[in-house]
Formats: structure tokens, C-alpha cells, sequence
């Protein structure tokens, strides 16, 4: 089954669910809700306790400061040909608000902001952003539970110092169905405190992705959850974000003598204490803490000591030892293209559930349709494949790794990205190279020299193989 059809079949069944629940209006509302986010963007959750970074790494993804400055109870950020926010209260309809960009992210009008005592509002904002066009992003606010994130959300990124017991209780409360959709093709945890490792040194960060490697190969966890991947969302925005004033102060910072400046940044206090580093007046370098953090401002002093010589330069390799471009690579293989399986899953989770709770004469045929849509569901399989190659959990040789990664749809998901082959290929070329593919993968699948693991890895790329051939097929008739 495509992805296509797998889209079109998960619309024709919510279609037929709508008709039968026309007349229960709790019902009818949550099928609407549920149809008019199924032909939407990927509506991304960015969930985690408090102070684990949620608003920055927003603003990191996004690359702009977003993040309102009053206190929000959740932020949804979608796209749109202008700038605007919307209230929605506890009670009462929701209200437009004026919104301005200022020092530090966005103001709402003073409507916005949370009444004295009360509890804050949802906010929605819209802007304009090509990150925003095809993932919507949601701040859960620090105490959603999982019962109230993962019902909105086709994805989570689960944000935590670290993995404990409340992390993986987070991650079990996100299996909704029996068989290939269990499986935890939508969520990623980031562990965003990467800078704090190593007490902010830059090899601090190195120790954070090795931490985040060991506990991806974790069988206990890659059970939950698609990658685990350490991020500085702090140090990755002000990457993202870089000043060219910024630029300057780090140029001057590291072009005193190491001996000099190093016992400066031992601290917070001898980094900001009037009269210490003359080359940067004080202001300069408060304000440079509060956008990079300690660790962040040793990690640029590095960096532009050993050849970032621009802003360019020193924002890219800052990007890149953040972890936060890791993430990004995460969230586009993972998610962002596989978006219609990740949409199909959250939509049958919701349905599913009805058909449970509301049941109706029709709803037994509607349940065996649905099981049998899910049995065919080839593309939650891959997800999970692919998570497992990424980690290490299961391992091929190198080239046949990179070839499986390939025919999963890792590197792209059309069929001439899963072919490796170029958009001027003929038809006799694609032809012979999925029949190539499917014979070496059904070879791959029997060698005895293999492990189970990789005997079953082998198995899900050869049905790959062979929906592409099926689809070939399908398409030449």
C-alpha cells in the first residue's frame, strides 16, 4: 500500500464514520475535527516540563523569535500571509489580539495576556514562515498532560533534561492501537540541556550526543519512541538567530590571549562583573549571556578562535555542535515526510477509539475495515525500521544499510528517491532496477549467515520492494 492510498483510504473511512454518527453530535464534531486536521499541515507537539526549553527551541526551529512574552497556557504557531494571535480562553469564544514583534519575542495585546489570578490562555499565532507551512507547531505549556497533547498532535518532540520514569510514562500513554500503528512512529525525545553536561564546557555538548546515543540503542526505549537526539536549544537559536553586533563582541572576546579571558568564563558572575573583559563593555556581554548561555559563549569563543572568521561561519558550526541541526534531520526523515502515515495514524487512533466507545449497528464493519487497513499499513513498519537502523538497534553491513535506508524511503519517499535513480530515468530502467532490488533484498532475506533481526529488516525492505513493483504494475495497466 502507498502512502497514497494509505491518505485516501484513511479519508474514505472517516467519511463513512461522519455518516454514520451524522445525527450524535459529539460524535459528528469530533469526526469534523478530526477530517479538517486531516487534510492540514503535520501539527507538531513540543512538549516538556518546565525550564526544559520548550519556547526557544520553538524559536530555534523556526529561526525568528515567536514566542510570546506573556504567559501562555499553550501556543499553536501556524502559517499565514500576515501577522496575527488569537485568545482562546478557558470560557468564551476566542477573541483576535494585536501582535507586535519586540526584544525578545512577540507581544500581544494587553487582552492577551492572562487576567489577575486566572489561568492563561491558549494563544494561536499565525505568521508567516516556509518552516510553518507544512508543520504546525505547538508549545504544550510546562503541565499538559498526555491525554491532552497527544490527541492534538500527529507528532511529539518530548523534551527532558534526561529519560526518567515520568518520560517513558509520557511515551507508553502515546500507544492508541493494536498492531503496526502501536508502534511509536510519532514521537522523538530531545534532551535539551546538551550545554550543561561537563559543567558548560564545549565538550560538554560531545558528551551529551554519546549520552543520546547509548539511550536511542536502548531496546527499552527505541520501543517508544522514533530517535533520541541532545540539543542546546538555547546555544542552536542564538545560532540561528546571530547578530552581527553579536558577531563582533565574540570576534573581540577571542582575540584576547586565552590566558587572559578563560578565567572569565568560568562563571557567570566574573563574566558579567563590571570591569572584567574591557574589550566588551558589560551590557554587551549580560546581554550576550542571556541569548547564549555560559556554555554557549565558550562554545562561540571556541569556534572563532579555530577559523570561524564570519558570522555565517560561526552560526553554521555553532548550529551543528548545538545538536540542533541533528534534530532538524530527525524531524524531516522521520516526520515531515512520512507526514501522511503520521496524519493516517493519529485520524485511525481517534476513529478507532469511537468505534469502540459510540458503537452503532455499522460500527463492526467499519472496525474490520479499519484493522484491515492497518494490517496493510506497510508505512509504520518502515518508520519503525528506519528508527532502528538510525540507532544502531539493528545493524547491516554499511552498503546494505545505506540501500535499505534508501528503498524505506529515508532519503526521500517518491519512488525515484527510493531508487536512487534520476527524474530523467526511463521506464525501463525504473523497471529493472525494482526488480533487481526485490531479487537482491529476497536474497538478503534468506541468507542464514544473517541474524533474525536482520532476516526480519531484510523482509520489510523486500515488501517495499515489492509495493513499488505492485505499484509499477498498477500504474501500467
Amino acid at each position: 500500500m502507498t502512502s497514497e492510498e494509505l491518505e485516501r483510504r484513511t479519508h474514505g473511512l472517516l467519511v463513512k464514520a461522519a455518516h454514520v454518527y451524522r445525527d450524535h453530535p459529539r460524535a459528528a464534531g469530533r469526526l469534523r475535527h478530526t477530517l479538517d486536521r486531516f487534510t492540514g499541515p503535520l501539527r507538531l507537539a513540543v512538549a516538556g516540563a518546565s525550564r526544559t526549553g520548550r519556547s526557544t527551541l520553538v524559536n530555534a526551529l523556526v529561526g525568528e523569535d515567536l514566542a510570546p512574552v506573556e504567559p501562555a497556557d499553550s501556543v499553536t504557531y501556524r502559517d499565514g500571509t500576515q501577522p496575527r494571535a488569537w485568545c482562546h480562553p478557558g470560557q468564551g469564544r476566542p477573541y483576535e489580539v494585536p501582535v507586535t514583534r519586540g526584544p525578545g519575542g512577540l507581544r500581544l495585546g494587553v487582552d492577551g495576556a492572562a487576567p489577575a489570578g486566572g489561568p492563561a490562555p491558549r494563544v494561536v499565532v499565525q505568521w508567516p514562515s516556509r518552516v510553518l507551512r507544512r508543520t504546525e507547531l505547538i508549545d504544550t505549556g510546562p503541565s499538559a498532560p498526555p491525554g491532552q497533547v497527544l490527541p492534538e498532535a500527529d507528532a511529539v518532540l518530548l523534551l527532558a533534561p534526561r529519560i526518567g520514569e515520568t518520560e517513558l510514562d509520557f511515551l507508553r500513554a502515546g500507544r492508541g492501537l493494536r498492531g503496526p500503528a502501536t508502534a511509536p512512529i510519532h514521537a522523538i525525545v530531545v534532551l535539551s540541556k546538551a550545554d550543561t553536561h561537563g559543567d558548560g564546557l564545549p565538550g560538554g555538548l560531545l558528551e551529551a550526543r554519546r549520552i543520546a546515543r547509548r539511550r536511542r540503542r536502548d531496546p527499552a526505549i527505541g520501543a517508544l519512541c522514533q530517535d533520541v537526539v541532545a540539543v542546546s536549544p538555547l546555544i542552536g537559536h542564538a545560532a540561528r538567530t546571530l547578530r552581527a553586533d553579536e558577531f563582533r563582541a565574540i570576534t573581540a572576546l577571542a582575540a584576547l590571549p586565552k590566558a587572559e579571558a578563560d578565567p572569565f568564563l568560568l562563571s557567570t558572575d566574573r563574566f558579567t562583573a563590571a570591569g572584567s573583559l574591557p574589550a566588551v563593555d558589560q551590557q554587551v556581554r549580560l546581554a550576550l549571556l542571556g541569548r547564549f548561555g555560559l556554555g554557549g559563549i565558550r562554545l562561540a569563543l571556541a569556534l572563532a578562535r579555530t577559523g570561524s572568521g564570519t558570522a555565517a561561519a560561526l552560526a553554521d558550526r555553532m548550529h551543528e555542535h548545538s545538536g540542533l541541526k541533528d534534530l532538524q534531520t530527525s524531524i524531516a526523515e522521520l516526520f515531515t515526510a512520512r507526514r501522511a502515515a503520521l496524519k493516517a495514524r493519529s485520524a485511525l487512533i481517534v476513529l478507532d477509539q469511537l468505534l469502540r466507545t459510540e458503537v452503532r449497528p455499522p460500527s463492526a464493519q467499519l472496525l474490520a475495515e479499519l484493522e484491515l487497513l492497518l494490517a496493510g499499513a506497510h508505512d509504520f513498519t518502515e518508520l519503525r525500521l528506519l528508527s532502528a537502523l538510525r540507532s544502531g538497534r539493528v545493524e547491516l553491513p554499511a552498503e546494505t544499510a545505506l540501500e535499505a535506508r534508501r528503498l524505506l524511503g529515508g532519503t526521500g519517499t517518491s519512488l525515484g528517491e527510493r531508487l536512487g535513480l534520476p527524474t530523467e530515468a526511463t521506464a525501463d530502467d525504473i523497471w529493472t532496477v525494482a526488480g533487481d532490488s526485490a531479487d537482491r533484498w529476497r536474497h538478503e532475506s534468506a541468507l542464514a549467515d544473517r541474524t533474525p533481526a536482520q532476516r526480519r529488516a531484510a523482509s520489510v525492505v523486500l515488501r517495499s520492494c515489492e509495493a513499488i513493483l505492485a505499484d509499477l504494475t498498477a500504474t501500467a495497466s
